[in-house]
Order: C-alpha cells, then structure tokens, then sequence
C-alpha cells in the first residue's frame, strides 16, 4: 500500500440541489484551497534546500504540507461530487468526515538526488495526470447529470472517481515531495459498497441453483430421477 491513501465512503442516496449548484457553493473553499496552495508552495521550496543539505523533511513542514494536502483533497472530493457533507476549513484529520486522506509518518531518510530532479520526475506523472483528470471530468459530468435527474450515484461512478483522486493524491505527495516512492496507477484502498438491489425471487432462484449444483451426484438423482423409457414396442 503507497505511504498517502484518499478513501471516501460510499453513499447512494444524494443532496440534488447542493449537487446543481455544486461550483457555486464550492466557491468559499476553493478560495481557502488557493490561499493554502500559496503557503504550501513557499514552504515547500525550503524543504527542498532541507532535504537537499540533510535529507531530512522537517517534521513541522511535512506535516502543514501534509494537511494542506489532506485539505484540498477534501474539497476535491466534494467539488467532484464524492460527497455531499460540508468539509471543514482545517488542516487536521476527521475521520468522521467521508473524505480521508491519510499519510504515514516521514521517512527517517529521503533520497537527495531524487528530490534534486523531482521536476523532471513528475513530467510521465503529469502527462498521465492530465488523462486522469480529464476522466475525472467527464464521470464527474456524469455523475452530475444523475444525480440531478435521479437522485442517487451509482457506486460504479462512485469508484472511478475515488480511483481518480486516489491517483491525484499520490502525485501530488509525491510532488510536494513527501515521499520518494514513484505513484503507482493503482493500489487505492477499495471501497466497499452494498450490491445491487435484487428481487427477494431472483435471490431464492440463485440459491436454489446454487444447492442443486452442489449435491453428489448420488443425491441429485435421488431428487431428480431420470425420466422412465419408454415401453418397448
């Protein structure tokens, strides 16, 4: 499992009028999101001298970056409808909130050549980012028009955006460079969803099915015996 994970908990059932005017009511927080983004981006480039002299991140810096990070994933995942409920303003981990992202302590040793030509590094990452976020958009855009017209999102629209900004989070730790391990396409923590409804029937017809199939074949032809021949002529 990579060292900074994004999960969201998965719920059916959604808000269709703070869904239509998602961009808008967003707007408070994206505004802080960027305010953050300022600071990270300063205290970012000391820690590259940091790492880069000691190969060391201070933990102070790593952390406010790490929940700078935590932060603006939140609002990723409310701006992209992963959720409904209202992310705070803060920079510490809610583990009520449905939106997490957590990170594993600092690395006691970071690589300095790998900090030294992390820009050329992220280039592949940032080529397959902007496929990813354009997916993003587009099932976004979809789950969008769902929930607006029918109220709910379906759980394969809610994975693939969890898979999108699983991806997202790892690239930017990775960039904000909080860690030194490359971000793999997968390895997301999965999300556990309830099935699909199915009729009471259709259950009881699967099972029946199921328990025909596993009897020996000396009992299944106890219970079904083979039709008589027919009488000679």
């Amino acid at each position: 499992m990579y060292p900074v994970t994004y999960e969201a908990d998965y719920l059916k059932e959604r808000n269709r009028l703070t869904t239509f005017f998602r961009y808008i009511v967003a707007i408070p927080w994206i505004i802080v999101a960027y305010a953050y983004m300022i600071a990270a981006l300063v205290v970012i480039f000391i820690a590259w001298f940091a790492l880069l002299f000691t190969g060391r991140y201070p933990e102070g810096m790593y952390n406010f970056v790490g929940g700078i990070l935590r932060f603006t994933m939140r609002v990723q995942g409310f701006l992209y409808l992963q959720t409904d409920a209202w992310p705070s303003f803060g920079l510490k981990d809610d583990p009520a909130y449905p939106v997490r992202v957590h990170f594993a302590p600092r690395a006691a040793k970071q690589s300095r050549v790998s900090v030294f030509f992390r820009l050329i590094l992220l280039v592949p990452l940032l080529l397959l980012s902007y496929l990813v976020s354009t997916l993003l958009s587009l099932v976004a855009a979809v789950s969008w028009v769902t929930i607006v017209f029918r109220g709910y999102q379906p759980a394969a629209i809610h994975n693939a955006l969890a898979w999108a900004l699983s991806w997202t989070t790892r690239v930017n730790a990775y960039a904000y460079l909080m860690r030194d391990e490359y971000p793999p396409v997968g390895d997301e923590i999965p999300v556990n969803v309830n099935p699909p409804a199915i009729e009471e029937q259709q259950y009881a017809a699967v099972e029946a099915g199921q328990q025909h199939e596993a009897l020996d074949p000396v009992e299944a032809e106890k219970q079904d015996p083979p039709p008589p021949a027919p009488p000679a002529v």
